[in-house]
């Protein structure tokens, strides 16, 4: 394929440059790559890590597209471990694309992919303020039942869904086990302000499940009745990825996607 035909359904529907949170760098961070050139074999990683990098010089690969960026903002000095990531990529011709915040809004991106393998259905946009946009951050859902059944659906059985669909065997969480869940939203990224929090609870949320989540906003949710089921960051963004393989094989039928399926780098014991 051209490049410029990936591009385009990089930057319009895979991680749209409006849906960029303010810091996050989205778009080519590495290499000089023409629209015209012919590509046939793409890595997709949530990290630009040594081993992502050896893993591309080894299958040959023309580009990499990464969750993450090479590094998250402005270079102060160089580290040991940058220069010999970029010693790497100087000895093969690969141009890295980074999809970053973008990806968590996008349609079929991590928001959306985290709510269907929850078996949840989507009913409209979780939304935020930045600057003059609105970016749809989330997803409002409603849980969909496996089996008939005239029981509530609780936390417990959330929970329960979480550790099966999402592969975990522990699941940190906020709120009784057994309350009713009727109303939930599905943030992708890390949870860092309140403003969150408080908007899921004025729109009627019982439940809001997204990653990263700290001690203080979990002691807010708690006082504000607000359920948290705390989801692993690195597995959400592998689903994605995988996903999005999926999407692009199917595009690009002629064209080699691969994954790097790297292990969440948080153990628990």
């Amino acid at each position: 394929m051209k490049y410029q035909k990936l591009k385009e359904i990089l930057k319009n529907k895979v991680a749209p440059i409006d849906y960029s949170i303010k810091g996050n760098f989205t778009g080519l961070q590495y290499g000089d790559i023409k629209l015209e050139k012919n590509i046939n074999k793409i890595l997709i990683c949530v990290d630009i890590t040594v081993d992502s990098i050896y893993f591309a010089l080894k299958n040959k690969v023309n580009l990499i597209i990464s969750h993450h960026p090479i590094f998250p903002g402005k270079i102060s000095h160089f580290r040991h471990l940058l220069i010999n990531k970029l010693n790497l990529l100087s000895k093969y011709p690969i141009s890295i694309y980074i999809l970053n915040s973008p990806f968590i809004s996008s349609e079929n991106g991590i928001s959306e992919t985290i709510a269907q393998t929850l078996y949840l259905k989507i009913d409209k946009l979780f939304k935020i303020k930045e600057k003059n946009r609105k970016i749809p951050v989330g997803r409002i859902c409603r849980p969909l039942e496996l089996t008939e059944s005239n029981q509530d659906f609780t936390l417990k059985n959330l929970l329960e869904r979480v550790r099966r669909n999402l592969n975990k065997s522990n699941v940190s969480y906020v709120g009784e086990l057994s309350k009713k869940i009727e109303t939930l939203c599905v943030v992708g990224g890390d949870t860092k302000e309140n403003k969150y929090i408080i908007k899921a609870v004025k729109m009627g949320c019982d439940c809001y499940i997204s990653s990263n989540i700290n001690h203080y906003l979990a002691t807010l949710a708690q006082e504000l009745g607000l359920c948290i089921v705390n989801i692993s960051h690195h597995n959400a963004e592998m689903l994605a990825l995988k996903k999005l393989r999926n999407l692009l094989s199917l595009e690009f039928p002629h064209d080699d996607f691969l994954i790097f399926d790297s292990d969440d780098p948080l153990k628990i014991f």
